[in-house]
């Protein structure tokens, strides 16, 4: 061979290698556009162009218990770190959610419309914004404050706002926050907040509308909170002043219990000793964290207890409960959320718990905060175990890794749902979370509501059934992950997972960026499973199309009806009644067969052939069983 024709055999082969790198999933042209500036990479790690935007935010706020009204001074400093020009800021006002002239998609109580957010003052740089002008130089607009400065912030430019703010929190509409008592709260989305700009559509436009949720930069937080005497605050971060808001007795147990691997009741029933008397404001700082949430009461009881995480840095996490004293499951619900950071930091996804706090509080329903989680109380067992583990996943995401909850849900709830199964098998006996999952999404798999989860979660709103929400969202990608993982075994799922985390923790990763990176770290191309799992309209569906003697031999012919792939296990019961298992993996469909055949030796007669079980989901049953007649 010539080197002339060496060279050219060179430059082909490099650039087969190349294309065939590059995913054959559908890509829309705005993605595509950011992988082609080189901030995201087809081999599934941040481009050499890859950027965020943060800030920090140095907050105070007080909090009046009788009337319910949150006041609160900010000062935030925002970094532009992308390689844009901004026009414009984009501040959140998630409580203008509660405005009579906003549109929701959730269902609130009418006492509890008002008129939002009151904000008194806005400074940009130092520059006052004249909220009264004729032509204001901001626009509000439903959920959202956009601001347009006087001076442009130009690539790596500073930009400081002063913001002061009012408004009430809501008292019997609990969504995701609230009143639960006269003098129990749970506070959330409360501070005027800086929307994300990134790499993908500029400024993140889309409102709050009840159903679906945040995307939020990672920012760091220097927050100090006033409440009347008596009153204990639980929040996002660590506590800066504890010896000086604790009476001594209280505040022994609270250090105590940060290097125990005990329960520890810092407050067993409440009382009016707890703090000390005109106690300071309680200080809190949080570095690297999407949001900063926070809870108060005068009467909840608190335990209180800790977990190594991480052995070679000898990195203790610090978890409690704090609830009611009539909610008698979360007696339980430190050890509980002990347990669930210990699994997720040492079996799935095997990576030490990312943040050095948590608090599980005692309020309603069940939402994930950073560092924070808002629970209310169960009547069964594994209810509790459930919500607990499902919420505390979340710290991982969408938190750690930073998604977007607003149009890629299932990229947090799936896994919120599939990474605690086994601690919630373990905790909650009889309790088996991987066929809770897979039954509900049976219940909505091929319906005209079952829709592939590459469609942005937010498109899906106020006038489609929540079941198609739910689904989307939690049930079918908690199975789409499920089959990932029996796909690839343990082993390889948690060396694709682990690097996943370790190249976007701290970052905005996209579905692609999940993608290319396990196909990446596991050395092929699974776009055959992820095609019809996450872009396709489908559903899983294996029937047994034959079975017949040939001589000694039993064949037995498995098609695949379904569009989805699926695992193949098969349940031969002889006449005695033993059985014989037959197991295939979903590669099997990998080539775009439809077909196959099991052969295998038979030296008793045969009764009946039962396809799956449990754990593998199929939407069409009456197709799964072959009875042998005499």
């Amino acid at each position: 061979m010539s080197r002339f024709c060496f060279k050219l055999f060179s430059l082909i082969f490099t650039l087969c290698i190349s294309l065939s790198a590059q995913s054959q999933l559908y890509m829309p042209l705005n993605i595509k556009e950011a992988y082609e500036n080189g901030t995201r990479s087809y081999d599934g790690r941040p481009g050499k162009n890859y950027w965020t935007n943060h800030a920090d935010y140095k907050i105070k706020a007080s909090l009046t218990p009788e009337t319910r009204e949150l006041q609160g001074s900010e000062s935030i400093t925002y970094y532009n770190e992308s390689p844009d020009t901004l026009y414009q800021i984009v501040l959140r006002l998630y409580q203008d959610f509660y405005s009579l002239t906003n549109p929701r998609d959730w269902a609130i109580d009418p006492a509890d419309i008002n008129n939002g957010v009151t904000i008194s003052s806005i400074k940009v740089d130092g520059q006052d914004i004249d909220l009264q002008a004729e032509e204001p130089a901001f626009l509000r607009e439903r959920t959202n404050l956009i601001i347009e400065p006087d001076q442009l912030i130009h690539p790596g430019a500073i930009v400081h706002l002063d913001i002061d703010w009012s408004f009430v929190l809501p008292y019997k509409t609990n969504l995701r926050m609230g009143t639960y008592d006269s003098t129990s709260f749970f506070t959330a989305h409360w501070y005027p907040q800086i929307a994300v700009y990134d790499d993908i559509d500029g400024w993140d436009y889309f409102n709050y509308s009840g159903i679906h949720e945040f995307y939020v930069d990672c920012n760091n937080y220097d927050v100090e909170i006033e409440v009347p005497e008596d009153f204990i605050v639980w929040a996002t971060g660590i506590l800066q002043n504890p010896e000086k808001v604790l009476n001594k007795k209280y505040l022994k147990r609270y250090l105590t219990a940060r290097e125990s691997d005990e329960i520890v009741h810092v407050i067993e029933k409440g009382g009016k000793d707890v703090t000390k008397p005109g106690a300071a404001a309680w200080h809190f700082k949080a570095e690297n964290v999407p949001d900063f949430a926070f809870a108060a009461s005068d009467h909840y009881l608190w335990d209180l207890t800790s977990a190594l995480v991480d052995s070679a840095e000898k990195r203790r996490v610090v978890i409690g409960a704090a609830y009611k004293k009539q909610s008698k499951d979360f007696y339980e619900v430190a050890e509980i959320s002990r347990e669930s950071v210990i699994s997720l930091s040492n079996e799935m996804p095997a990576v030490p718990f990312p943040y050095p706090e948590l608090t599980v509080f005692n309020g309603r329903g069940g939402m994930e905060f950073p560092m924070m989680v808002n629970d209310g109380s169960m009547s069964k067992w594994s209810s509790t175990v459930h919500v607990t583990s499902h919420e505390i996943a979340h710290t991982y995401f969408p938190f750690y890794m930073g998604t977007n909850e607003r149009k890629y849900a299932w990229m947090d709830e799936g896994w919120a749902v599939m990474l605690p199964f086994d601690v919630q098998a373990r905790l909650a006996d009889g309790y088996d979370p991987i066929k809770k999952t897979i039954n509900s999404y049976l219940a909505q798999a091929g319906s005209e509501f079952d829709i592939p989860m590459i469609v942005p979660s937010i498109i899906y709103g106020s006038n489609a059934p929540r079941q198609v929400y739910r689904n989307a969202a939690y049930n079918r990608p908690g199975t789409a992950y499920y089959m990932l993982e029996q796909l690839l075994g343990r082993e390889l799922f948690l060396k694709a997972m682990r690097e996943y985390i370790k190249r976007w923790h701290f970052k905005h990763p996209i579905p692609y960026d999940f993608f290319f990176t396990f196909n990446d770290v596991c050395g092929e191309n699974l776009d055959w499973f992820f095609r019809p799992w996450f872009f396709g309209f489908g559903y899983p569906d294996l029937a047994v199309k034959k079975a017949k003697f040939n001589d000694a031999d039993l064949c037995i012919t498995i098609e695949k009806k379904g569009l989805l792939p699926i695992p193949v296990s098969l349940k031969i019961v002889f006449s005695d009644d033993s059985e014989k298992i037959l197991e295939e993996k979903a590669d099997l469909w990998k080539d775009g067969k439809s077909l196959y055949t099991f052969k295998i030796k038979i030296d008793r007669d045969v009764k009946e052939i039962v396809l799956g079980n449990d754990h593998i989901p199929d939407a069409v049953e009456g197709n799964n069983v072959f009875s042998f007649t005499k």
